[in-house]
């Protein structure tokens, strides 16, 4: 079975789980998608060599940590199994957002939590995120609803105007 870890940036906590995860599957490669840093040496400062690190630089949110991985996992990779390493609280969402993405493609998401249960998110973080997931799946189209992102232009963060031509 063709197994991949998908490191979903955002802490060192995460890093560590995929990294008990790759001594576990020494067979299987390391997708990291989105992480600042100089995560490639922290895997290698552990015993992880560098061959088996990948980085995926272009997702700004969890959905696009899916959308903008898949064709690597499918292609490049080949992966049947995707160990989906994130936080506890985050993993809801996640995994509905990869049921969505990987949806008849052969591609099996694995929960795989890092760091204890510190809370839950909302909950229309999870709605929101699905439904912009399988909008994506459906039909190739990725945006944010327009309170996201009035909320995020508040915030200063801004979104990737590229992908909003439906505005909803």
């Amino acid at each position: 079975m063709k197994r991949l870890i998908l490191h979903l940036g955002g802490s060192l906590d995460r890093a560590n789980k995929a990294i008990e995860l790759a001594n576990l599957y020494p067979d299987a490669p390391i997708l990291v998608s989105s992480e600042g840093g100089d995560v490639v040496k922290y895997y290698t400062d552990r015993g992880i060599p560098a061959e088996r690190v990948f980085l995926d630089p272009l997702a700004w949110d969890t959905v696009t940590n899916f959308t903008a991985t898949l064709k690597r996992v499918r292609k490049e990779f080949k992966a049947k199994e995707v160990f989906v390493v994130t936080h506890d609280f985050h993993m809801k969402r996640s995994m509905r957002i990869a049921n969505a993405v990987y949806w008849l493609r052969g591609i099996k998401p694995i929960p795989s939590p890092s760091g204890p249960p510190s809370h839950e998110e909302k909950p229309e973080y999870v709605s929101t995120d699905t439904k912009r997931a399988w909008v994506w799946r459906l039909t190739g189209i990725l945006f944010y609803w327009k309170k996201v992102r009035e909320d995020r232009e508040k915030a200063g963060i801004g979104y990737p105007k590229k992908w909003n031509e439906i505005g909803l």
